[in-house]
């Protein structure tokens, strides 16, 4: 009698977890359980650092995160084949229509300001741009080293993007007002890292990337991404002139960002349409939290949630 019972639970759960198309119905809590989220390739190193300490905290909770182009992490979150988009803007109005349509409301919560870093192989000697040069240049207006920044530089510019999707070409042209890159030398790679490499061996290329790439100075990659290339230092002053007002001009670090600086800063969102307080929810508390601000601010951005000092290191 016991073993017909035995055998009669094992067939009602077997039936059971046929009607739910064999997937496994035990939902996740605040701090257990897996959830999937996509995130901008270009916040992959910050990102990654996050996933680590969330999981150190919470032995048996799983991150599966997939790093995308932008809009193909907003469309996996519209989808519901993740539950949570990490990117560098919020949701547009198409996309907030789509959400209507699907009845769902959705949090979003700035983390971090990151910035989109302009880079050059270490042979070229213009590493001083203006917004209004980048602009003719994805224009096409300008296309020869020699007619931006010091004007020493020499050969045609190279602008490479980390791929056809870039979140960081999207928010140069939005940011610069410019409608198509189409009239620009511009091209692809498949990854940011991918970008460092081609500038690396390419002295007229010109590398966009997001900065956290190479603003973590205690990232072990870090030293072996900058060899060999040279950060670019910006200016929004249309009337700066590098051999005049080399003060004009601010690379893409903590400090300049947190002054507000650097004209190519944006922000860093976490997008989720999970309603229930789940581990999506967590993961995206913790990374708003003072401990993942800290890795925020380790990683080279700007914390988002939390006041930061600035201290002054040079003596008046």
């Amino acid at each position: 009698m016991n073993t017909l019972f035995k055998t009669a639970t094992s067939l009602a759960v077997f039936i059971g977890l046929l009607a739910c198309g064999g997937k496994e119905t035990t939902q996740d809590t605040a701090s257990t359980g897996e959830v999937s989220i996509a995130a901008d390739e270009s916040l992959r190193p910050v990102m990654e650092a996050e996933e680590m300490a969330f999981e150190a905290s919470n032995k048996y909770a799983k991150i599966n995160s997939l790093y995308v182009p932008q809009l193909k992490a907003i469309e996996l979150l519209l989808n519901d084949s993740v539950r949570v988009a990490v990117v560098t803007r919020e949701m547009d109005a198409r996309e907030r229509k789509i959400l209507a349509e699907q009845k769902f409301q959705y949090r979003s919560v700035k983390v971090a300001i990151d910035a989109v870093a302009l880079i050059t192989n270490q042979a070229n000697p213009d590493t001083l741009i203006r917004t209004d040069e980048l602009r003719d240049v994805l224009l096409g207006k300008r296309s020869q080293w020699n007619e931006v920044g010091l004007n020493g530089g020499s050969g045609k510019i190279s602008m490479v993007f980390d791929n056809n999707s870039s979140s960081n070409l999207t928010y140069l042209l939005d940011t610069l007002g410019v409608p198509t890159a189409s009239k620009a030398p511009v091209f692809a790679v498949k990854s940011n890292e991918e970008v460092l490499d081609f500038v690396k061996k390419n002295p007229n290329a010109l590398g966009v990337i997001g900065v956290n790439w190479i603003s973590d100075s205690d990232d072990p990659k870090t030293p072996r991404f900058l060899d060999g290339i040279r950060v670019m230092a910006v200016s929004r002053n249309p009337n700066a002139r590098p051999e005049r007002d080399p003060e004009d001009y601010f690379q893409p670090f903590q400090y300049n960002l947190a002054l507000n600086r650097y004209p190519l800063s944006r922000n860093v969102v976490m997008i989720s349409k999970d309603a229930r307080q789940g581990l999506a929810t967590s993961y995206i508390n913790y990374v708003s939290s003072d401990r993942g601000q800290r890795i925020v601010l380790k990683a080279g951005l700007l914390p988002a949630t939390q006041i930061i000092r600035l201290v002054n290191t040079h003596a008046e």
